[in-house]
């Protein structure tokens, strides 16, 4: 395969050999300049003076005196025009939208030479249009009729109207705009291009400073390109050369061939250059991957295969091998996957800016300061963005301990949003939550973090050094060090720098913008970011070709690795927002979906003609708008071209059956019995209710959360959860109560609380400032949602005193009454054992311990078994928990004679009674159940202290529904 360059650099040599400084070569993109850089040396053998070389956009600019204006400083002036214009009060944010699109509408007008007083101006009446068509041809003529006789056939309306209006003001605009550029001396791309388009004429043709121009591997040619193209053959300082060997190109049904035969025609090569098209067949790989980072892990085995097939000759150089990204986010995948035998690899396509970590940072500050709050009349931030923030490992590692403190202050206090009093003193930390209020401020604010950030990881890296002794390391490992720790910080700090640039930029052009949000302001700055890319160091004519679609133009691989070969991302599917209706584009000459079509289709099968080797990697995934369907061209490839191609199909799957689970249990070595050996006499810990619950339920949960002690991550409480809830309603009723502790509470009494409401409002709020708000000393009244779930357990309250009026009149004993205890079970286990009764009362002879749940449950029992059965789907563990209770009360008070009820907050507003039945028979005494449940009960906790039976899964798979565990145990 002789690449297409190749073969221009042959002919060129050898028709001007030394006099070849003389010309102009132009080319679409730099990296085609470079190579045929390289095919010139290697052709030469012998040092030469090197001709002049440009891109396309390069000669044009090089042709006109303006020059390029900045995109943001143009939104402001256009802005600015409309307003004057128009007359219209609109904000620039929200001008910001439709501003880009009249700038690429512009760029289009220009470029392609369009007459923008007709199209911007007159459109509006179609007879005015009608009386002066001389500059249409027929097929233009009647896009326009079809265009109008569609879209506003009736007279008189208001849509119409409108329209028209909106196109007057749109041509006063374009002109007002330019005029203002060409005043400055600036212009946006399409205006260079149409500037030199017109005046090209008037050129001397000793203005030129060259023999001649040489074009080479151009295609899609905008109308002001063809006229400089033109002008230059007729003055006879212009050849083209064409990349058309591909058969692909000129058959008429494919869209490649859109100006195939146009350009050739208009523009003729001077020399001949020989067809080189091999007659063996280049091998094609179509393999679907599941996901993008599926397809860049994929590239390590075909490189791999390449290097053992000697396709890849020499590994250390690999520059006859391109990877090309359409997909320009699985670069660091792609750079992550490549195999270590490749020793050089050359980015060609840089590092967005946009995708970088400071990037990342800028865009959760942006977040914070959108959603700036108050609380307590000083300005807070909402504590998902601090958080943010404060796990950004630029943030983490520059702020330390304080960033952590933070952290642990937000959870320990339940703080939704964060006043900035509570901010600790680090110099950086008061940076970022410095209060922003106007857009104004944001580049200073952005400065002060970025500059902070940058000193820190220099100082950071300086320390780094100084610790290092000569002599510790071999010169080999003193390298591998320094470019493995100074290398990333080195890349974040160029990042860093950039941002910095790209702020200062930003402020400058919005120095006279007026009114904006600050979302407007780090939109624009997120715009600005994502067309910046920090270039990746690398010898560039040297090495494996990472690269854009855009990139390969001109230039030709022996393999060929093209990534996310999906329909809508290769060829891109991009309906480009515009105010110019696609019959009207059509109708005045400006480009339309067909020609981007054509563009892509063009780049691709010329970029397939010449290599040996071609890989079409695509991703089957289909997830929301992605179909997982490969691209249209491997369709075209299959059915119209095979005979050209040795294709081969197939997908990478993975095994996603879910194999057989081995059950998990945990064996009590010597290490766990240790552990066990706490929770009995003498040791730190006890058993309690919820645990044996617990144990039923699985014992491997009770080995995870009692032996090792593990929980669900703590967060913070948005909202009221039900466990605050119910700690809220708890406290509530024992306030109530604690007021009348040993005196008897009648009807009346019950009847003044439930009438008190003020004194009601105030303990709610004390509890919800305990308890919610973490803030005990400061109660407040609800708001919102919270006053809301206020009302909610003023209701409960009632309610439940309205149920206590049925065993009134009753003498309250105590709440919240607590036991930390020995439990014996025989001469070789005695366990701690410890519990919390929510509520001890007296009704006639009779005390009752009453358990308050927030949920729904059952006062009724077959039988004492069924308090121990785990096959039971829903398992009367709160029966059994009073059960528990009542047990160790006894064992304190072993005269009294004991009724347990378990109150069910969401059973109170039924015909609710809350005393435990066994049989249907009301549990009036529970010394009568005590030797039945206490022998199940000892028989359980020997159980749990057994070394011979492990912890265990449960069977019942309903009980793993609400595990915070079922992810460990893959239950």
């Amino acid at each position: 395969m002789t690449p297409f360059l190749y073969k221009v650099a042959e002919v060129f040599l050898r028709e001007y050999s030394f006099d070849l400084y003389k010309l102009t070569f132009v080319f679409p993109n730099r990296r085609a300049a470079m190579f045929f850089q390289k095919y010139l040396a290697e052709i030469a053998g012998k040092p030469l003076f090197s001709p002049r070389m440009l891109t396309i956009q390069e000669l044009f600019s090089s042709l006109s005196s303006l020059l390029p204006a900045d995109r943001i400083e143009m939104l402001v002036m256009l802005y600015k025009h409309f307003v004057k214009i128009s007359g219209s009060d609109e904000t620039f944010d929200d001008f910001l939208f439709w501003g880009e699109m009249l700038l690429n509408d512009f760029d289009d007008v220009d470029k392609y030479l369009a007459d923008a007083k007709q199209l911007f101006r007159n459109v509006h009446n179609f007879r005015s249009l009608d009386d002066d068509l001389s500059h249409l041809d027929e097929n233009q003529i009647e896009a326009l009729r079809r265009f109008w006789s569609n879209f506003m056939p009736a007279e008189g309306s208001k849509t119409k109207e409108k329209f028209h209006e909106t196109w007057k003001v749109l041509y006063e605009l374009y002109d007002s705009f330019r005029t203002e550029l060409l005043e400055r001396g600036h212009a946006y791309e399409g205006m260079i291009f149409r500037d030199v388009a017109e005046n090209i004429k008037d050129r001397e043709v000793d203005e030129w400073q060259s023999d001649g121009f040489v074009f080479v591997g151009l295609n899609a040619l905008t109308p002001s390109e063809m006229v400089l193209l033109k002008h230059l053959k007729s003055i006879g300082k212009a050849d083209f050369y064409w990349d058309y060997d591909s058969p692909f190109v000129h058959d008429e049904l494919n869209r490649a061939s859109l100006r195939v035969k146009e350009n050739l025609t208009r523009f003729p090569s001077r020399f001949e250059i020989a067809d080189n098209s091999s007659e063996i067949k280049p091998k094609m790989e179509v393999i679907g991957v599941p996901s993008g980072v599926g397809q860049a892990k994929f590239i390590t085995q075909v490189i791999q295969d390449l290097i053992k097939s000697n396709d890849i000759a020499d590994p250390d150089e690999a520059i006859n091998t391109a990877i090309v990204l359409p997909d320009e986010n699985l670069l660091l995948p792609v750079l992550y996957s490549i195999p270590e035998e490749i020793d050089k690899i050359n980015v060609t396509m840089g590092y967005s800016l946009s995708n970088s970590s400071i990037a990342g940072l800028i865009n959760h500050l942006s977040l914070m300061q959108q959603n700036l709050r108050k609380w307590n009349g000083e300005d807070a931030f909402y504590h998902r963005y601090v958080n943010a923030v404060l796990n950004h490992p630029l943030v983490s590692r520059s702020a330390g301990p304080d960033s952590e403190q933070l952290k642990s202050h937000i959870l320990k206090y339940n703080r939704i949003v964060v006043p900035v009093s509570e901010i600790p003193t680090n110099s950086l930390l008061r940076l970022i939550f410095t209060p922003i209020d106007d857009w104004r401020k944001i580049g200073g604010y952005l400065h002060e973090i970025l500059s902070t950030l940058y000193n820190s990881l220099t100082a950071e890296k300086h320390a780094d050094m100084e610790k290092m002794q000569p002599g510790d390391l071999s010169v080999e490992e003193e390298i591998d060090a320094d470019m493995s720790s100074a290398g990333t910080d080195d890349l974040e700090r160029e990042f860093i720098v950039q941002y910095y640039k790209t702020v200062t930029r930003l402020q400058d052009t919005l120095s006279e913008a007026g009114n904006m949000s600050i979302d407007t302001y780090f939109r624009l700055l997120k715009k600005l970011a994502h067309n910046i890319t920090v270039s990746f160091k690398g010898e560039p004519l040297s090495g494996l070709q990472v690269m854009g679609v855009l990139e390969t133009r001109a230039v030709d691989f022996e393999n060929l690795i093209i990534l996310s070969f999906n329909e809508g991302v290769f060829p891109l599917k991009n309906s480009a927002n515009s105010f110019i209706p696609i019959t009207l584009r059509k109708g005045f000459g400006l480009p339309v979906y067909e020609h981007q079509d054509s563009v892509y289709a063009y780049h691709f099968y010329r970029m397939i003609s010449r290599p040996k080797n071609i890989y079409l990697l695509y991703d089957t995934r289909s997830d929301g708008l992605q179909s997982g369907e490969v691209s249209r061209y491997f369709y075209q490839l299959k059915y119209l071209y095979n005979d050209y191609f040795d294709i081969s199909e197939r997908v990478v799957t993975y095994d996603v059956t879910t194999p057989q689970i081995a059950p998990v249990s945990v064996d009590k070595t010597d290490i766990i019995m240790e552990k066990l050996r706490e929770f009995r006499q003498g040791g730190s810990k006890s058993l309690s209710a919820s645990l044996i619950n617990n144990y039923i339920d699985c014992p491997l949960k009770f080995y995870f959360t009692a032996i090792e002690g593990l929980s669900e991550e703590s967060e913070v409480q948005e909202s009221v959860e039900s466990d605050v809830f119910g700690s809220i309603f708890h406290r509530l009723m024992e306030i109530i109560y604690q007021r009348y502790k040993n005196s008897v509470v009648t009807i009346d009494v019950l009847n003044e609380i439930i009438k008190d409401d003020s004194y009601l409002t105030a303990i709610i709020e004390k509890t919800f400032a305990q308890y919610y708000f973490k803030d005990s000393d400061n109660p407040r009244p609800l708001e919102g949602q919270y006053y809301l779930i206020g009302e909610i357990l003023r209701s409960y309250v009632k309610q439940t005193l309205n149920i206590d009026k049925q065993f009134a009149p009753f003498t309250y004993i105590s709440s919240e009454y607590r036991f930390n205890r020995e439990y014996k079970l025989n001469d070789e286990l005695t366990v701690n054992f410890k519990g919390s009764i929510d509520r001890i009362d007296r009704v006639g002879g009779s005390v009752r311990i009453i358990d308050y749940k927030t949920g729904a449950g059952k006062t009724t029992v077959k039988d004492i078994p069924e308090l121990f059965d785990d096959s039971k789907s829903k398992r009367p563990s709160q029966i059994l928990q009073v059960f528990v209770y009542g047990l160790f009360y006894l064992l304190e008070n072993p005269s009294v004679e004991l009724s347990p009820a378990v109150y069910y907050l969401r059973e109170v507003f039924k015909d609710f009674n809350p005393t435990i039945k066994v049989d249907k028979k009301v549990v009036s005494n529970l010394a009568e159940y005590l030797p039945e449940f206490t022998e199940m009960f000892n028989e359980l906790i020997e159980e749990i202290f057994s070394p011979e039976i492990p912890f265990y899964q449960t069977k019942n798979n309903e009980n793993c529904k609400w595990c915070a565990f079922k992810g460990i145990c893959n239950k």
